[in-house]
């Protein structure tokens, strides 16, 4: 695989002070500058690369356990999203993903449980190469079962892990590091790999550069770039006026937001501020050193923010993650004495508890196939990286059907226009016994605006799936309304005779206000 190559970085900027060989020609020297300069920016601190490895691992796991929550609504035949309605309406997706091979409980659950034990691998630099291409092959087909329960965080995150196929995560602060280290000792030394388990080399702190690095950084940035020409193109965003709004959706805000809307002022310069960032992302891949990290540290600070008062899933958290490789040496160097106790305790654990290795090795023949293979194919990713939000801001278009088949990359959820209304589901059941609720927690009926419409939602995944049922994008509701006749009522054990399911909205404060507006989707009568 083509792991990259590796240099050894020690100051700021070593371009400016890399001397013209004696009878070198100008042009060379300029050539040698230009090519250290690239070498520089784009390639990644080994550690940052077991930093991002550890953080996209964990992110995995919390991803499984938050939608293992609703295993059986969106992963199931028992479901909204039946197989044989993803194969109608994604025929490529249902013919691609494992998850799609059984509809009951118990496989699904099976899955989620394989995909956990593949990330935790990773997490710990188990077999690093062979659990990187595990936890992508299911969480890629974990995504084509249901497209409807996906963001920007989940499409950033597959392309996160399909980059790291061809770098070299698990050379430090790993089980297979510790294991190499202790493989390359010499004979009859006992404190061989106990010294230092996360796999820190004796040669110095090494850099990887290769194509493979350099599409790991330039993602962030191609998404920032194309959401910049989004935001750009709106005059709520233009005027300041955008995160006031935002921030009055209730099935997106959480947490500081309710604190934060009467606060004009700050909102309108936090708005412009982060379209400031975001049109300055290229910086990320000019500037280094103490330039960058700043850089880094005000992407990770405005996602954390955002973390804290919207309901967005993993976008924000995957965001910080890959930001991790962007951080230079200096700041490894100021973190590895906090980090290495922990990677130390974990890196032992796991190789106490874990099998050896069986040595094997590809024939160098084939090595080198695959190398060339890998070469190629991250390549091919990284000019996708840029052509996508380019296709996305309209140049140039992509087709049709290669929209329906792609996860969301580009996150243009708030841009060009953030959404003005509050929406909230109700769900009227009638059951056998003759009395009505709602058949998603069992309350009363109500048509009247909740106090916050993010709490008639079960969970986030429900959000999602009613955003792309209110844009249009669910070409079949019925399986929703059979899924809820088959589901009853939480808490009653009567049947349900006929259920509806309906979407209210109403216009936010900070446009007016405004009437409310019904829109059913469902209306099914169970006993057929």
């Amino acid at each position: 695989m083509p792991g990259g190559d590796r240099c050894r970085t020690d100051g700021d900027d070593p371009v400016s002070r890399q001397p013209t060989a004696p009878g070198s020609t100008t042009g060379d020297g300029w050539r040698r500058r230009l090519v250290a300069a690239v070498r520089h920016r784009f390639g990644i601190d080994a550690r940052a690369l077991a930093g991002f490895r550890i953080a996209v691992a964990a992110l995995v796991v919390g991803d499984l356990a938050f939608r293992a929550r609703s295993l059986q609504a969106f992963y199931t035949d028992a479901g909204v999203l039946p197989r044989s309605a993803l194969a109608a309406e994604y025929p490529t997706l249902a013919a691609l993903s494992v998850h799609a091979l059984s509809g009951t409980v118990a496989v699904q659950a099976a899955l989620f449980g394989a995909t956990a034990l593949t990330a935790l691998a990773l997490l710990v630099g188990y077999r690093t190469r062979l659990a990187t291409v595990l936890t992508l092959g299911l969480v890629a087909s974990m995504n084509a079962r249901n497209p409807y329960v996906l963001n920007g965080g989940d499409g950033l995150l597959t392309v996160a892990l399909l980059v790291a196929l061809f770098l070299p995560l698990g050379a430090r602060w790993s089980v297979d590091a510790r294991r190499r280290a202790r493989d390359d000792a010499p004979a009859g030394d006992a404190s061989a790999g106990r010294e230092d388990p996360v796999g820190r080399e004796t040669s110095g702190n090494s850099r990887v550069f290769s194509v493979a690095t350099a599409t790991l950084l330039v993602q962030p940035v191609a998404i920032y770039a194309a959401n910049a020409g989004f935001k750009l193109r709106s005059p709520l965003w233009r005027q300041g006026e955008a995160i006031q709004v935002v921030l009055q959706l209730e099935p997106f805000a959480v947490w500081l937001a309710p604190y934060l809307t009467g606060h004009h002022r700050l909102l309108t310069a936090l708005t412009w501020l982060w379209i400031a960032l975001l049109v300055a992302s290229p910086l990320l891949l000019v500037v280094t050193g103490w330039r960058r990290t700043v850089l880094v540290a005000a992407y990770a600070v405005a996602h954390v923010g955002m973390a804290a008062t919207l309901r967005l899933g993993l976008f924000p958290l995957v965001s910080v993650a890959v930001l991790v490789p962007f951080l230079p040496p200096a700041v490894w160097d100021r973190l590895e004495g906090l980090l290495a106790g922990p990677a130390q305790a974990a890196t032992a654990f796991a190789d106490d508890a874990l099998a050896e290795p069986a040595p094997w090795r590809l024939p160098p023949w084939l090595a080198r196939s695959v190398r060339r293979l890998g070469t190629v194919a991250v390549t091919v990713v990284l000019v996708a990286s840029l052509l996508w939000p380019a296709a996305a801001l309209g140049l140039p278009a992509v087709p049709t059907a290669a929209e329906q088949s792609a996860p969301d990359y580009t996150w243009n959820l708030f841009a060009p226009n953030p959404s003005t209304h509050h929406r909230w589901i109700v769900a009227p059941a009638t059951l056998t016994t003759g009395e009505r609720v709602d058949a998603l927690d069992g309350s009363a009926v109500t048509w009247e605006r909740p106090p916050d419409a993010g709490e008639t939602y079960p969970n986030a995944l429900w959000h999602r799936y009613v955003v792309d049922l209110r844009a249009g994008n669910v070409d079949d509701p019925r399986p929703l309304g059979a899924y809820l006749c088959r589901r009853g009522v939480p808490g009653r054990s009567a049947a349900i005779d006929t259920v509806a399911f309906y979407v209210l909205e109403a216009p936010v404060r900070a446009v007016g206000g405004g009437d409310r507006r019904r829109i059913e989707y469902v209306d099914r009568d169970c006993r057929r």
